[in-house]
């Protein structure tokens, strides 16, 4: 390739340079597999998973900047890039640096200007194996007679970000650009509406919507900066966006722009100029920048007896302020996909209209840590109910009590709702504990329960006769009489009071420390289905225990407690 047309590029596209002023111990290069010698690449792309990767080379046939992406292999190594086939890789249409991915990797957007609405439009193309499908346009509302670029959909894939401009270039270049984002609906993309004049201030580009789904970085040379398109951040509380910092230390005075986060947001993507070429690298990103980690949980949902998708309802409460986050119908495919951030504690739901459905539930607690895994599939599969059917309701109790714990209200008001749908129908609680354990002593805080037990205790006194009253002192009798406890118990009493003996049985309470609290959580359980309307008569309550072995996965001392709900009739 010339170095007339890599000079052009270097002018007219809009990426990250980095200077040497980063230390290396905070950039991580990628490796030689990627980062080839003597090849220039350019604005990375990862997908939120950390899996996917796209980006441009100009190691291409025809001299243009071909887009190419690749798969990660291990933790830190990456499979040989692959060229993007030539149904999407247009470099004479495309809009340069104008893709992206969806969270998990399954879905390409990216920019160009063939045959659409008019001007530059969307497209998306879905992967399949090793390769991508044929694109679609997005068509309208979001495509429009103007410009339209650099999509990106937030990481539960219900609201899409894009650029719209008043000029547009394949070179990379744009101007009078403002942000847009339109909602997901049964029938496609919502109405696109602007971000607020905060954010749009005449020439806003190119939207990172991150993983936590309330973190967006932007490009714009409208707020002073730099110089050139500077990187900035603004956070979402509510309805309204917060004004945007820039990240400066990330910006210089070129044209900052293609950059990316993942799901686990510590590093950021972008190239910078190496020893000789423009490379591919992380940059680890400061504290105060960092977006809240997450996890992403997608799943399907269908009959568990047809294996049919069902059209379900999926509803997610944040526990600890009692805020719903999601309450919507899952769709005909029956596939969602919901991101849930660090900090709290979420219940999980999908069921049915249909009442003779039973309904799934998980208890998700990240106030301490998320992030280890940031995805999980589900695969939820509803039952009919039936009598006879057993299923394990997500309730747990406080530690070392009996008490039912705040992340189970939603779940016991599913309970109840079951009931209440299906009034002839009676059930049998079961709480079972795994772990029993007791002690003569309180030796550790799950003790919590006490035992009495009226113990018989039988002793033998010798008896003192009115001879011998009239020979000793009577100072000294208090010292003729001898206890022997719990000695010849076999030994007939009256034959021990022939013998000159007197037996006594004295009564004395012995205490036992446990952690069967079994009895008193299966009754809070009823109680609190009776406190929601409930007959107390359609609920029937049982326990089980065993003591702990050395297998169980519980730490010693802490009871496994797992309720079950057994469908008695309909």
């Amino acid at each position: 390739m010339s170095s007339i047309i890599r000079a052009s590029f270097f002018s007219l596209i809009c990426i990250i340079n980095i200077t040497n002023a980063i230390s290396q111990d905070k950039t991580r290069r990628l490796p030689s597999n990627i980062n080839r010698p003597s090849i220039n690449l350019y604005a990375p792309f990862i997908s939120g998973d950390g899996q996917t990767l796209l980006y441009l080379s100009d190691y291409t046939d025809d001299g243009h900047h071909g887009m190419r992406w690749a798969t990660k292999k291990t933790v830190s190594t990456w499979n040989d890039g692959l060229e993007v086939n030539k149904l999407i890789n247009r470099p004479t249409l495309n809009y340069r640096g104008g893709y992206s991915l969806n969270f998990d990797g399954s879905v390409m957007l990216f920019t160009s200007r063939k045959s659409g609405l008019g001007g530059f439009d969307l497209w998306s193309s879905n992967r399949r194996g090793n390769d991508w499908e044929a694109p679609g346009n997005l068509g309208s509302p979001v495509n429009s007679s103007e410009n339209e670029g650099a999509g990106m959909m937030s990481p539960d894939g219900e609201y899409l970000y894009f650029m719209r401009c008043e000029k547009m270039s394949e070179y990379g270049g744009a101007s009078g650009c403002r942000l847009m984002v339109s909602k997901k609906t049964y029938n496609g993309w919502d109405t696109p509406k602007e971000l607020p004049a905060n954010i749009n201030t005449g020439n806003s580009q190119t939207p990172r919507i991150l993983a936590d789904g309330e973190t967006l970085i932007f490009a714009s040379d409208q707020f002073g900066g730099k110089g050139g398109l500077d990187l900035y951040m603004t956070t979402k509380a509510g309805e309204t966006w917060s004004d945007p910092i820039p990240l400066d230390f990330i910006n210089t005075d070129k044209n900052d722009q293609f950059i990316s986060i993942p799901a686990k947001g510590r590093y950021l993507f972008a190239d910078v100029q190496g020893d000789r070429d423009r490379e591919l690298v992380q940059i680890l990103i400061p504290d105060e920048f960092q977006p809240k980690k997450v996890m992403r949980i997608q799943g399907t949902v269908t009959d568990a007896a047809t294996g049919e998708p069902l059209d379900a309802n999926l509803t997610v409460f944040n526990v600890g302020n009692r805020d719903r986050l999601w309450n919507e119908k899952v769709g005909r495919k029956g596939e969602f996909a919901i991101v849930l951030k660090e900090g709290s504690v979420y219940d999980v739901a999908i069921d049915m209209d249909d009442p003779t459905y039973l309904y799934f539930s998980k208890v998700y607690d990240f106030t301490e840590e998320v992030g280890v895994r940031d995805k999980e599939n589900l695969q939820v599969k509803l039952s009919k109910i039936a009598p006879g059917a057993t299923y394990n309701p997500d309730v747990v109790f406080e530690e070392y009590s009996s008490e039912i714990s705040d992340n189970s209200t939603f779940e016991l008001r599913r309970m109840a709702e079951v009931l209440r749908k299906n009034p002839n129908m009676k059930i049998e609680i079961l709480v079972a504990q795994n772990n029993f354990k007791k002690d003569s002593v309180q030796s550790d805080p799950d003790l919590t329960e006490i035992q009495y037990d009226t113990v018989i205790t039988k002793v033998r006194r010798s008896l003192i006769t009115e001879q011998l009253k009239e020979d000793v002192e009577e100072d000294s009798l208090e010292n003729e009489e001898t206890d022997w406890v719990n000695e010849d118990f076999d030994e007939d009493t009256q034959d021990m009071a022939d013998a000159g003996y007197e037996v006594v049985e004295e009564q004395k309470i012995k205490k036992t420390y446990h952690n069967d609290r079994t009895k008193a959580q299966a009754g809070a359980v009823k109680a609190y289905l009776v406190g929601r309307g409930v007959n107390e008569s359609r609920i029937q309550v049982s326990t089980l225990r065993k003591e702990r072995t050395e297998s169980d996965s519980q730490e010693p001392g802490m009871a496994d407690i797992k309720v079950e709900v057994k469908i008695l009739n309909l």
